[in-house]
């Protein structure tokens, strides 16, 4: 049985298999088979007891599941005639059953707190297994032939370190592991990550200036994992430069590092940093949000249904009077923001979010769902308000987005949000000339606020008797 991208099923295994990923003690929550090409679930073989690759051959199999779980030509499966054994099937090959794995009853507890877990198993015994070797035809022994030999002097290899990259950087940054790739479609390398961000710095630091933020930290097979920027600053407490800028925060009463230059921004990177999340607040003001995100989640990756939902809400957000910004989020839909005077409060932003997104889900039902809500969803455009709680980070603009590809989280004017759309258009390949043509859509988005208390009022008193 498919399960589809937009589920809360599938976002629950990924969350699992994400979650699980950096941990040493994974194979005790997911255990991983193989299957040859071809074959059906029916022919899996325990890693388990492969004997003596069982290891390696587990590590490599769960990036691939990684991998599967983020391609859009892979499309996951759970087995009818075995409960708990998912798999793959690719669009164009539906015979074969790719990486199978299960669940250990172990992960109900370990992740009580998500929606829909998934059918676990208990763990059978792993029947031992030997990968066949092809056979090596010896070739007849010829007689030994003398070698005339001249002596010569043995040279010494010096290995030359790489180009470091000349980016006029105030503060001294020696940059390692240049040509690892990082990317793949297109290839980039570290190098490359690093030209991208030192380029784009003055168009994506006003969006990260003074505010809590978080990375997504490139961690192999085009996988990442999300960590904040203190916890992720810190692993290396004995390489941290003195000149690290922190800011006292009034929340927590303890210094958050902020990324408001771009030295600060390009030690991120040097450090495994691919895509940065920012803050709806400023550290200065933690508890007061500069804006409110809706997201527009488009399902199977396709835009198509993301552009009509996109139009529903700038109509609405039109007739409420609300300027009103968007960007691509890089994967499969759009974030509308709107900007909000100070002080305010997460409760009033979040109470403006939730009207809002549900006067989107009246205007189109039959299209559209509400993240959080029991709706049936299937194949539905999903409306998530729920990215404005207090300690929700969004993809900052003109941030590399995590995953296979080279994509720009990039803001659009809204008649760009049209038929034709696609997110993979904005690339580092031509970020630069639209910004050369275009400027950059968001210039003004943090300066035309609104009273968020004033805002709220008008929506409860006008559009209440709608929604309740």
């Amino acid at each position: 049985m498919l399960i589809r991208r937009n589920t809360k099923a599938f976002k629950t295994i990924l969350e699992i298999i994400e979650a699980c990923h950096p941990r040493a003690d994974r194979e005790k929550f997911i255990r991983l088979y193989i299957t040859k090409a071809g074959h059906t679930i029916e022919d899996r073989i325990n890693i388990e007891g492969v004997e003596g690759n069982a290891g390696l051959l587990y590590d490599m199999n769960y990036e691939a599941v990684l991998s599967n779980l983020q391609s859009p030509n892979h499309q996951l499966q759970v087995s009818d005639e075995i409960p708990g054994i998912y798999f793959f099937h690719t669009t164009s090959n539906k015979a074969w059953d790719e990486t199978p794995f299960e669940f250990d009853d172990a992960v109900k507890k370990e992740f009580a707190n998500l929606p829909e877990l998934p059918v676990t198993r208990k763990k059978e015994k792993a029947e031992k297994y030997t990968i066949p070797v092809a056979k090596q035809h010896k070739a007849p022994l010829q007689p030994r032939q003398k070698v005339k030999t001249t002596a010569r002097k043995e040279s010494k290899a010096v290995e030359k370190e790489p180009k470091q990259p000349d980016f006029k950087l105030k503060r001294k940054i020696y940059f390692t592991d240049l040509e690892k790739v990082i990317i793949h479609q297109p290839k980039l390398t570290k190098r490359d990550v690093l030209a991208y961000y030192n380029h784009i710095a003055e168009y994506i630091l006003p969006y990260l200036k003074d505010r809590p933020y978080s990375v997504n930290v490139y961690s192999g097979a085009a996988r990442t994992t999300v960590i904040n920027a203190e916890e992720f600053i810190n692993r290396d407490e004995d390489n941290k430069p003195g000149w690290l800028q922190t800011i006292d925060s009034k929340k927590t009463k303890k210094e958050a590092f902020v990324c408001n230059d771009k030295e600060h921004l390009l030690w991120n990177v040097e450090l495994g940093c691919l895509q940065f999340n920012a803050s709806h607040a400023n550290v200065k003001s933690p508890d007061s949000p500069d804006y409110i995100v809706i997201g527009i989640d488009s399902p199977e990756h396709e835009l198509t249904k993301a552009i009509d939902a996109a139009h529903a809400a700038y109509e609405i957000l039109n007739g409420l009077d609300l300027p009103s910004f968007i960007k691509t989020d890089g994967k499969s839909g759009f974030h509308i923001y709107i900007s909000l005077n100070t002080p305010n409060n997460f409760q009033t932003s979040s109470a403006i979010a939730e009207i809002i997104a549900k006067l989107i889900r009246l205007k189109i039902p039959d299209l559209t769902s509400l993240q959080g809500t029991d709706d049936h969803s299937y194949g539905k455009v999903t409306i998530d308000h729920l990215m404005n709680a207090e300690n929700c980070k969004i993809i900052a603009p003109y941030s590399l987005v995590s995953g296979e590809s080279a994509i720009i989280a990039t803001p659009l004017r809204w008649e760009e949000v049209k038929e034709g759309l696609r997110s993979e258009d904005y690339t580092p390949e031509t970020i630069f000339k639209r910004l050369r043509q275009e400027g950059d859509p968001f210039e003004s988005m943090l300066r035309k606020k609104q009273n968020a208390d004033a805002l709220l009022k008008r929506l409860r008193e006008n559009y209440s008797f709608l929604i309740s």
